[in-house]
């Protein structure tokens, strides 16, 4: 990953990375302010060689075995007692202590909630010692630095600690976001959906809050400007890349929850504008959505021409000029063995109206319907969710649909702007969860 990619990553996961950086720098105010203050006072003795014994030179290495042994000499229970008998109460602190090598200093350090109590143990542990080690005949101990009660807490260090987390806390960040693009990787980008796939995205769909439930048309409001140029654009992309023969487009995506129902129909109504004769077809058997978006009944439908051979096949007229739509009908308990057996003669009817054809078809990977439809279109467009659409998924769901033999035509990145999760769901298997079905709006004609 070069360096560009990775600040890319890190400005993209922002939000993660926020989130840890300042729950790390609480806890450790949290801990840093709720910890008693520790006060450390130290008395610091050096040794000396005992004139009286004509001694005026101890080896280093002497000097370093002895006051290793008389660090442990201090911290023994029996300096303890002594220390505790000047005092005439237990001593009050920990006790700690420490040489230097090559010189003959020890220091003795007390440590204790308050600063008096530092200060006593130091010194009562000092004062012990040296009534301990005195009259040893080979070095004499002096107090050269008497404790005294410290003004200021050397632990916890408040600013230490938070520094130190803060810089914790945005490694981990850093990490956690990068865990997430591993584990989770889901489409963000049009250059890395068409670099994986080798298709190209020919429409980029903005999400627009406005968009509810049955209120699933952009072309109904002037706020959605945006959005209805999107679809013109979208539209426009389609023709050039579509060939004068093709007439009959599907579109899918690879799970649910995408919005290629909003796609269909929003595209239905964009074709209808520029004067195109079109009809969508709801062929997601299973949570069928244009009746809802469109306001139009649904007591027959695709099932029911796919049950009774000899029905006429009749699309509703919608409010939008030159669209229509041929709605799912009631949904059947067997959707995919309807849609293997009598799909293709119900299409190729609807061929013979020289009419353009779209068809809403199931998400790819949870059921097989929409395979079985691919091979009957001219051609298919795979919608991607933005930010919700995984690559993994995607992949897959392309390679089943080219074993199929569809004719993919490219991508339309919807959701491209904003951050909303979207509404609704599916109700996938034979458990068949329908979704409620709302009261018909009125839509204006455009």
């Amino acid at each position: 990953m070069e360096f560009r990619d990775f600040v890319a990553l890190v400005w993209k996961r922002r939000l993660v990375v926020a989130i840890v950086f300042v729950v790390a720098i609480g806890l450790a105010s949290a801990y840093a302010f709720t910890r008693p203050k520790q006060y450390k006072s130290t008395a610091t003795i050096v040794f000396t060689p005992d004139p009286k014994q004509g001694a005026d030179f101890l080896s280093p290495d002497n000097l370093s075995a002895l006051l290793g042994t008389y660090a442990e000499l201090a911290k023994s229970d029996q300096t303890k007692g002594k220390a505790a008998a000047l005092l005439g109460h237990p001593v009050p602190g920990s006790i700690s202590t420490s040489t230097v090598q090559g010189s003959g200093v020890l220091g003795i350090s007390g440590t204790d909630t308050s600063p008096q109590g530092a200060a006593d143990t130091a010194r009562s542990i000092a004062n012990a010692f040296i009534q301990t080690v005195e009259g040893n005949g080979v070095i004499v101990p002096s107090l050269v630095n008497s404790p005294v009660a410290p003004r200021q807490a050397f632990s916890p260090r408040p600013k230490l600690i938070i520094a130190m987390a803060a810089v914790l806390g945005l490694i981990a960040g850093v990490l956690l976001a990068l865990a997430l693009q591993s584990f989770r990787r889901s489409v963000e980008s049009p250059a890395e959906l068409s670099e994986m796939s080798g298709l190209p995205v020919i429409g980029r769909l903005p999400r627009e809050r406005a968009l509810r439930g049955a209120n699933s048309l952009v072309w109904t409001s002037a706020k959605m400007e945006a959005a209805q140029e999107a679809y013109r654009a979208l539209r426009t992309n389609i023709e050039l890349l579509t060939e004068t023969r093709t007439s009959v487009l599907q579109v899918t995506s690879s799970d649910p929850g995408h919005g290629k129902s909003t796609v269909v129909a929003n595209l239905g109504v964009a074709l209808g504008q520029l004067g195109i004769p079109t009809v969508i077809v709801d062929a997601d058997l299973r949570a069928p959505r244009q009746h809802q978006i469109f306001g139009l009944p649904n007591g027959h439908g695709l099932s029911t021409l796919m049950v009774l051979s000899d029905a006429e096949i009749t699309p509703q007229p919608t409010e939008w000029r030159n669209l229509s739509v041929l709605t799912s009908g009631p949904i059947p308990p067997d959707p995919t063995e309807m849609l293997h057996i009598r799909f293709r003669a119900v299409l190729r009817e609807l061929r013979s109206t020289e009419q353009f054809v779209l068809i809403d078809s199931p998400p790819i990977l949870p059921v097989s319907d929409a395979r079985l439809i691919a091979p009957h279109a001219d051609a298919v467009l795979l919608v991607a969710a933005t930010g919700m659409t995984k690559m993994s998924s995607f992949g897959s769901a392309l390679e089943k649909l080219r074993f199929a033999g569809a004719q993919v035509l490219g991508i339309a990145m919807n959701f491209s702007q904003g951050d909303e999760d979207v509404t609704g769901g599916y109700g996938y298997g034979y458990g068949h969860d329908r979704f409620e079905t709302s009261a018909p709006r009125t839509l204006r004609a455009s």
